[in-house]
């Protein structure tokens, strides 16, 4: 239990990025390679996996120091014979001493994923990785070519509580880990913290390469990540539903045998109940993944409009930094397209598509003052994707990652003008 807790900020550094260094043929082995290995895992001939999508998921990597007093309580099961020969056992508790724990965590551990759009355990699971701080490039130097750079979606405030979890979890285990030594045949150890004082001194926004692979199974889409440097994949669970079934059926039959005493009679309603276990277990191990990701991803969303107002204040070191004024820096645009948003009736891709304002790639475009061009454009794209590429020009030239800085002047002239609509219509439209 926690009486008390606080966290601190000090230095932020300028964005990093880790470069892609495995094919995206190489995810889709390493993809089949991890399910042909589960137990009672998806048969890889009804996995239909789609072509990987290039994308550098936001990340903040942190580094600080933990101060913490703990107090232990240590059990021993103990066991033996009474006087009469008979056994005995009984559990022994004691209670430690509080004692002062000072740490600290680093980059390599403390990693949280700053986005909303996936699933954050499964983006975790792939991502998270000892390697990464080791691999991390300035921006100008990371290829982004077809790649798509995806938005920090949550502020270094709403960081916070994710990162309290992360490094409570590492104070929580080196603690144990101090325990252990003074009782090595401890049966079980627990630890209670009086205090925690979470200090980060250092936070780098890092843009970790990730295969995206939309994979369709029993009719349902799942998203599976694979990471771009080491080949880890993530994903949900998907069940053999067909082998599930067999073994309940199985089992039912089994356990008929068992209890009944004529085996004839057993085995009669061993095999008639079979039938109805085998298509209540074939349908759960069919749903059951699906029911998940529905899960998730309400949850994602709840998460998302829960740290909304703290999240609209954007990529800021302060918590008490001055809100950023325009729309496009309040919330992402992916997920506002998204398949499952708008489902639910998030509307965001109707929206989005009307934004564009009807261009279509027979329009004939013009570039009086090269507008499109600045932005490596051709006239043709959607206001979303000039976002996209306008945030690519940022993360390779702005001046804090090393880059030109005329050519974020020439960027953000060009941006102010393509990404308003009636300017827009209006620049086409000039002589």
């Amino acid at each position: 239990m926690f009486r008390s807790s606080c966290i601190h900020f000090h230095i932020v550094h300028s964005p990093r990025g880790v470069p892609f260094s495995i094919s995206a043929d190489d995810a889709l082995r390493n993809i089949q390679g991890k399910y042909s290995r589960r137990w009672f895992g998806a048969q890889l001939a009804y996995m239909n996996l789609s072509t990987p999508r290039k994308e550098f998921l936001p990340f903040y990597f942190c580094r600080g120091t933990a101060q913490a007093v703990f107090t232990g309580t240590v059990s021993y099961n103990e066991s033996g014979r009474d006087s009469k020969g008979e056994s005995t056992s009984s559990t022994r508790y004691i209670h430690t001493q509080p004692q002062k724990l000072n740490t600290t965590f680093e980059a390599n551990r403390t990693q949280v994923y700053a986005g909303y759009k996936y699933n954050i355990h499964h983006v975790h699971a792939a991502l998270k990785s000892e390697q990464t701080p080791l691999l991390m490039q300035k921006m100008n130097r990371i290829d982004t070519k077809d790649a798509t750079l995806n938005l920090f979606e949550q502020s270094t405030h709403t960081m916070r509580g994710f990162v309290e979890l992360d490094v409570r979890a590492q104070v929580t285990e080196t603690a144990t880990t101090l325990l252990r030594g003074y009782h090595p045949t401890a049966s079980s150890i627990s630890v209670n913290f009086d205090k925690l004082h979470i200090s980060i001194e250092e936070i780098t926004p890092v843009f970790v390469p990730c295969y995206i692979v939309k994979s369709y199974y029993d009719e349902v889409e799942y998203h599976l990540y694979v990471s771009g440097f080491n080949g880890y994949v993530g994903g949900p669970y998907l069940l053999n539903a067909l082998y599930f079934g067999r073994l309940a059926s199985a089992l039912t039959v089994a356990g008929a045998l068992l209890v009944y005493p004529n085996k004839v009679a057993g085995f009669i309603f061993g095999s008639f109940f079979a039938v109805a276990t085998y298509y209540m277990a074939f349908y759960a191990a069919r749903l059951y993944p699906k029911w998940r990701r529905d899960y998730n991803r309400r949850t994602q969303q709840e998460m998302r409009h829960k740290h909304q107002s703290d999240d609209q204040r954007g990529f800021r070191p302060d918590e008490n930094s001055t809100r950023r004024t325009t729309a496009e820096y309040h919330s992402s645009t992916y997920w506002d397209t998204h398949a499952y948003e708008q489902r639910v009736g998030g509307g965001g891709g109707s929206s989005s598509s009307s934004s564009s304002g009807g261009y279509s790639s027979a329009r004939v475009v013009r570039d009086p003052k090269g507008y499109y061009k600045t932005l490596g454009l051709e006239g043709n794209e959607s206001i979303n994707e000039i976002r996209s590429a306008y945030r690519k020009i940022v993360m390779q030239e702005h001046p804090d990652v090393g880059g030109s800085e005329n050519k974020m002047v020439a960027a953000n002239a060009a941006y102010r003008v393509l990404r308003d609509p009636k300017r827009r219509a209006a620049y086409d439209n000039s002589a």
